[in-house]
């Protein structure tokens, strides 16, 4: 693009985010890779991010989303109000040409005639009109580009709002698949606590146990039924949730396996930080800042004279076949040049909100590559440390289940006492639970990843599949 100069970085020589050119506000010294350490994988192959999730059935639910969101179809409606702004902008430069047809009927009695005696006299007008101001200073042409870019500025965002739309949809579903998974442990949970209950509540019978022991067992099993209750409740909640971005109607009838999937690939080795530049919402804000200098030339160009030319040519007559007589024909061509002297300020000022919007835009295209990248570097940061989470809570779930089986046999042979046993149960669904949590959270990492760089690890090409 003729007016953004590229700020070239590398990543084996990639080249990072456009940054256009000269402005303090833009981010300096970016860095040439990422800072967080990639995983040593070089054989990750993506095509198209939903597929590095074993998850049937979420192609079907992301499909229906963009087919029926309704929060997308504004975004669409709003490409469609700019991309018409545009066309109303770019209308200035074309000469505006008009026809009009009159008819008139009237009588006129002279002064000392009778009512009526004079007869009456009917008329017919032809008339054709056009003018068109000369864009001598290229104002006219920097409105219509500001508008233009403006319309593109939309549709990337329209963009921003399809990958948005399709994480939030997916992390939805990975919200509803691990509260329902929650609730099954929950549900697992109470019934084992039941049993105790029921194992204890028999051995106070035989006075082998204490009362504090029945209360503690009592309290266990209240403790895991609270439990339920609030992972149904949130179950509840992640399903409407879903439902509405579906643009069904919110009834929770979404139902769910409760199975979070695995992730297919990892993250390749070597990830260029170019992929940035393909960000909906980073080419929005480059559109918009392009936008807003063809603006801010515009208003300097306000205080220019300005051109007009106008024609006009027309035919009158009383009779309607001689309309289109041309040796009747009357026209005239009027050329006049307007200079701007005194307008209370307006036009000052409306430089100067120009100039301070562009400032604006400056700011906020700054800001925009900045949080770009600490999204990725965040989420890359992220990855390992979920990696190495899971598999310490699969070593800890692994171990708890062990140790409630063995705190069972102990306690039914008097080695241990209830409290050791109620606790290491408790321990047991904490495990478990924290598993299923941590990997719903390492999946919406993942997803985060994805929609900080703006799609999958690498760019499409005729052999790979784009994400919708």
């Amino acid at each position: 693009m003729a007016s953004v100069a590229v700020a070239v970085l590398c990543v084996s020589c990639a080249s990072q985010p456009r940054v256009p050119e000269s402005a303090e506000a833009v981010p300096q010294n970016l860095p040439d890779k990422w800072a967080s350490p990639l995983p040593a994988d070089d054989q990750a192959f993506v095509r198209g991010w939903l597929g590095d999730f074993d998850a049937p059935g979420l192609d079907a639910v992301v499909t229906e989303a963009l087919n029926a969101n309704r929060n997308l179809q504004a975004a669409a409606a709003r490409v469609e109000a700019a991309r018409a702004q545009a066309t109303i902008s770019g209308a200035a430069l074309w000469p505006d040409a008009s026809l009009s047809f009159s008819a008139q009927r009237s009588r006129r009695t002279p002064s000392g005639l009778a009512v009526g005696s004079s007869p009456a006299v009917t008329r017919f007008g032809l008339d054709g009109n056009i003018s068109w101001e000369a864009d001598f200073w290229s104002r006219l042409d920097d409105q219509a580009k500001a508008a233009g870019l403006t319309a593109e500025a939309s549709a990337a965002d329209y963009g921003a709002a399809r990958l948005s739309l399709v994480a939030s949809v997916t992390q939805s579903w990975f919200a509803v698949a691990e509260a329902s998974a929650q609730t099954f442990l929950a549900e697992h949970t109470v019934e084992s606590f039941r049993r105790a209950r029921n194992t204890i509540d028999e051995r106070y019978r035989r006075g082998l146990a204490s009362a504090l022991d029945l209360h503690l067992a009592r309290e266990n099993v209240a403790t895991a039924e609270s439990a339920l209750a609030q992972w149904r409740r949130d179950r509840d909640g992640a399903t409407r949730v879903l439902e509405t971005l579906l643009g069904r109607y919110p009834g929770a009838a979404l139902s769910s396996d409760g199975v979070l999937p695995a992730v297919r690939e990892a993250v390749p080795s070597g990830l260029p930080s170019s992929l940035l530049n393909r960000r909906p919402d980073l080419l929005a804000a480059e559109m918009r800042l392009r936008a807003a200098s063809y603006r801010l030339t515009a208003a300097r160009k306000n205080l220019l004279p300005s051109i007009q030319l106008t024609t006009s040519a027309g035919v009158a007559s009383s009779a309607l076949s001689n309309l289109l007589d041309w040796n009747r024909l009357v026209w005239s061509i009027l050329g006049s040049v307007t200079q701007p002297l005194f307008s209370g300020g307006q036009l000052t000022a409306e430089r100067a909100l120009a100039a301070a919007d562009h400032r604006e835009l400056w700011a906020t295209y700054a800001q925009t590559v900045l949080t770009a990248f600490r999204e990725v570097e965040t989420a890359l940061a992220a990855e390992q440390w979920y990696r190495d989470q899971k598999v310490a809570l699969d070593v800890a779930s692994t171990e708890a289940d062990a140790a409630v089986k063995l705190a069972f046999e102990q306690y039914g042979q008097g080695l241990i006492d209830i409290v050791t046993l109620l606790e290491t149960q408790r321990r047991a669904f904490t495990a478990e639970s924290n598993r299923l949590r941590t990997i719903r959270q390492r999946l919406d990492n993942r997803v985060a990843l994805y929609l900080a760089l703006g799609g999958p690890f690498e760019a499409p090409t005729k052999e790979t599949k784009e994400i919708p």
